[in-house]
């Protein structure tokens, strides 16, 4: 009798405690829904910048992330998450990291208050850009340097991985002598300006188009007012669109006939 009740016991606490982490998931999931960005609905931007002792990196590459925080290559963060994981206070630059060394094809992004190693980039050949760099160490000036990270151009204390992603901040991280201020890239603006995709009802992402009418597209960056298109399709404003498929007006004039017409 005694080994039965036992065995009932044990039953019981496993359907409790499965019963226990499926509610836990769906308050997870609940608590995703409700705090931006959310799942399939919110399509953010923030451009990110790297800048190695007395250069900015070139941009990170593309790469996709089945998360939805992502890069196209422009400079620009994508932020529109399809998991619980990527939206509200899960979506951080920390993240965004991990996503670029999980699916980049540059390795790992190491990244803390003391510590910055980019991911490589195919193509850049400088040296500094793939050193691992912790604070104190020295730059090709010789002064000491530090990790130093700012957000739309003022310095950001603390761990730059926790930093929640917002729509429209110009992130710049980077290694720089001690006593100097972590330059702003003089880029990002017009990157931020110039993305290059809107989200879809979906949570998908399509390229941008802007109408030939001058209307703007679904979504604009509130940090700039502009929308923009790198498309190569795309009008640029104030210039005449002449479509390639427009057929040639057509005349309502008769063509003459080679003979005088016949009288009565």
């Amino acid at each position: 009798m005694g080994w039965y009740a036992t065995l009932a016991a044990v039953v019981i606490l496993g359907l409790f405690l499965v019963a226990f982490s499926r509610n836990q998931e769906l308050n997870k999931g609940q608590q995703a829904a409700k705090v931006p960005p959310r799942i399939n609905q919110d399509h953010w931007h923030s451009s990110f910048s790297v800048y190695i002792c007395d250069h900015f990196m070139p941009k990170v590459p593309l790469f996709e992330s089945t998360d939805g925080i992502h890069t196209h290559g422009d400079g620009i963060i994508h932020i529109h998450p399809y998991t619980p994981q990527a939206s509200g206070n899960g979506a951080t630059l920390g993240f965004f990291l991990k996503s670029l060394s999980s699916n980049g094809k540059g390795g790992t992004f190491k990244l803390s208050s003391s510590e910055i190693k980019p991911a490589s980039i195919p193509g850049n050949t400088n040296p500094l850009d793939t050193k691992d760099w912790h604070n104190g160490d020295k730059c090709p000036d010789g002064h000491p340097g530090q990790v130093k990270f700012t957000v739309n151009g003022k310095q950001t204390k603390g761990d730059p991985t926790t930093w929640k992603l917002r729509n429209g901040d110009y992130l710049d991280v980077g290694f720089i002598d001690m006593s100097k201020p972590l330059p702003s890239n003089p880029a990002e603006r017009q990157n931020l300006a110039n993305i290059n995709d809107v989200s879809t009802p979906t949570g998908t992402t399509t390229p941008t188009t802007k109408p030939a009418t001058g209307a703007s597209p679904s979504t604009t960056n509130p940090a700039t007012g502009a929308s923009a298109s790198t498309s190569a399709t795309t009008v640029k404003p104030g210039a005449a669109a002449t479509p390639s498929t427009t057929a040639a007006p057509t005349t309502t004039a008769a063509v003459p006939t080679s003979s005088p017409p016949t009288t009565r």
